[in-house]
């Protein structure tokens, strides 16, 4: 099979923890050569202990003396590695690392990433985070004229060539793997899910819900204007030119016998956003951002 980095980002994680996870992904790929593993402890207090990881040659450490985001820690480690096929999971114990092969053995099959799916009523999803999560879904959805399942699942396996492609895209936070998701498949490429397990976490979780999932809309918004913007500018054009219809003909025309000024300028206004939207589309082409399957 072809060769693989996992890359598993680290934030103040126990140190044992850490080492169960690399168990648990050298466990599903057994004594495969190819594969290597690297630990990104991003700032962590107290750092991760080298010697509580497993005395194996395919595990590497690698440490930022403050923390950078999430996002910075996966960009480390796919830069210090060279392997053309790519893994990430989180280090507090709630991915089965385990499925990591069968999640590589779809890139072998032709995708160009393979995301676990968690289910929205899994244990390790906090209550409060479950409705949010599933409008969050439901609304990236629908801008990438795609179902999305899971838009930040931490465990994915995907091509280099793909991630060099959004590598100017994938911010420094917790939005690196939506941004990754949304521009897959607003890009065109091919993407497969895999359910799998997603257990409680252990410790305490560094995402703050109501600011990450206010900036996970926002990094949803600004990909569906960057790929499909029609999907954004289209309905807002269509509201305005509708209600300006409705207040033009129902109201002013039939009741007054004339069209008023406000019906004349939301019609004009929605042909404007409009217009908007196609130049937007015009310029998405033209930049070469989107990539049709192949």
């Amino acid at each position: 099979m072809t060769p693989l980095d996992i890359i598993i980002p680290v934030f103040n994680e126990p140190s044992e923890t850490v080492a169960q996870s690399v168990l648990d992904a050298l466990k599903g790929f057994g004594r495969r050569r190819g594969i290597r593993i690297i630990v990104v402890d991003d700032g962590s207090r107290p750092a991760v202990d080298r010697q509580l990881l497993p005395e194996d040659s395919r595990v590497e450490l690698i440490r930022h003396e403050k923390n950078r985001g999430y996002g910075a820690a996966l960009k480390t480690g796919i830069r210090h590695g060279d392997a053309p096929h790519i893994a990430i999971s989180d280090a507090d114990g709630s991915y089965p690392l385990e499925v990591l092969p069968s999640l590589a053995a779809a890139l072998e099959e032709g995708k160009d990433m393979a995301v676990g799916v968690r289910a929205p009523d899994s244990p390790g999803i906090p209550l409060a985070r479950r409705f949010p999560k599933r409008v969050l879904n439901g609304f990236a959805s629908w801008l990438a004229a795609s179902p999305i399942r899971d838009l930040n699942s931490g465990l994915r396996v995907f091509r280099r060539d793909l991630v060099e492609h959004f590598w100017h895209l994938l911010p420094r936070g917790f939005s690196f793997t939506s941004t990754l998701t949304m521009g897959s498949l607003l890009g065109g490429f091919r993407v497969t899910e895999t359910d799998v397990d997603y257990a409680p976490r252990i410790g305490r979780s560094a995402i703050r819900p109501v600011r990450d999932t206010i900036r996970f809309f926002r990094t949803v918004m600004r990909l569906g204007l960057l790929f499909a913007p029609m999907r954004v500018f289209g309905p807002v054009a269509g509201v305005l030119i509708g209600i300006g219809m409705l207040k033009g003909l129902v109201r002013d025309y039939f009741l007054l016998g004339y069209v008023g000024n406000l019906a004349v300028i939301l019609m004009i206004a929605g042909l404007q956003v409009f217009l908007m939207g196609l130049l937007a589309e015009v310029v998405v082409l033209s930049r070469g951002l989107k990539q049709r399957n192949h």
